[in-house]
């Protein structure tokens, strides 16, 4: 079960990573109202929650 929910961490932390690189690129799936910080701190979170369940992920194997 810890297996699986640290895949599932990593795959919605990508999701989230994509969306908002997209948003700050091109301005799609969201408009550029946020600002720039909105889209950077959301990159950096998703980034760190990725590297959190990958380190779990390793620990618990």
């Amino acid at each position: 079960m810890p297996k699986v929910l640290c895949i599932i961490s990593l795959a919605i932390s990508s999701i989230v990573f994509l969306l908002f690189l997209l948003n700050l690129i091109i301005g799609i799936p969201f408009t550029r109202d946020g600002g720039i910080l909105v889209n950077i701190g959301f990159i950096i979170g998703s980034i760190t929650i990725g590297v959190f369940s990958v380190l779990t992920y390793l620990e618990v194997r």
